[in-house]
């Protein structure tokens, strides 16, 4: 009985999927991940050339093993990863958190960071890979520190932990997280506490101090934790009667560690 020839489409369907002027693609996959086992920099260097070449099938697995030998070199590939699905844009986000991705990947970060607030772990990678790109990440987020009626509220949480860890010097972070400290929602002021507390300039003090009269006990125990890291002395006498009397315990501890902490510098 003659037997029909497959049509073109199901020919194309059942075609290997070829990488241009390369292997088959899961060649190539199997290529990059022996690569990344035997590392060293010939290897390393071989890796970088095919990534560049090579249309690869990129997945959760393939990126995570390009990760952890990385270098500065490999940043534009990990910036274009960081808008792919989520599983393949959040490891190159980790990725780049932990390298230094420079300014040319910070129109892409702030782009994943301000369109990911929904997704608290990709948000937060995206955060971290922004911190790592250093000054410029700086300036391309100051547009978004003042409050406006329609201001993302996770987003400004975000900003307010960015703005304790970023490059941008202790003075400038400081005026900065004043505005913060000052916002609608509690949760960026508890962050924005938090985040004084990490610059520990002593000249944040009398905000903080201040922001133990807060309502939200959150506000309240991350001020008193950072009263004690700015070494806020003046502060000793309102955390002890914070420690005494506060309703709620976690704000009593964090004041009396504050106590404990500052009278400890004196000493």
């Amino acid at each position: 009985m003659d037997v029909e020839p497959p049509s073109e489409a199901v020919a194309t369907r059942h075609r290997r999927p070829q990488t241009p002027d390369g292997p088959p693609a899961h060649r190539a996959r199997g290529h990059v991940l022996d690569l990344c086992r035997r590392a060293d920099p010939d290897r390393i260097d071989a890796l970088l050339r095919l990534t560049v070449t090579a249309d690869l099938p990129w997945d959760e697995e393939l990126v995570r093993a390009v990760a952890r030998v990385s270098d500065d070199r490999f940043v534009p590939l990990l910036v274009r990863l960081a808008t792919a699905p989520r599983p393949v844009a959040l490891v190159a986000l980790e990725a780049l958190a932990a390298l230094r991705p420079g300014p040319g990947a910070v129109r892409t970060l702030v782009a994943v960071f301000t369109g990911s607030a929904d997704d608290r772990r990709l948000h937060e990678a995206a955060s971290r890979a922004l911190v790592a790109a250093g000054p410029a990440a700086v300036a391309a987020l100051l547009p978004y520190v003042p409050w406006t009626p329609e201001a993302d509220r996770r987003l400004r949480q975000s900003l307010a932990w960015f703005f304790g860890r970023a490059d941008c010097g202790t003075g400038r972070a400081v005026r900065l997280l004043t505005e913060f400290l000052s916002d609608p929602c509690s949760r960026t002021r508890a962050e924005a506490a938090a985040s004084l507390g990490l610059r520990g300039d002593p000249a944040a003090g009398p905000l903080l101090e201040r922001a133990l009269a807060h309502p939200d006990e959150r506000v309240r125990a991350r001020a008193a934790t950072a009263l004690g890291r700015v070494g806020a002395h003046g502060a000793v006498e309102r955390l002890r009667r914070t420690a005494a009397d506060d309703w709620f315990p976690t704000v009593r501890d964090a004041a009396a560690a504050a106590v404990r902490a500052l009278t400890a510098r004196q000493h």
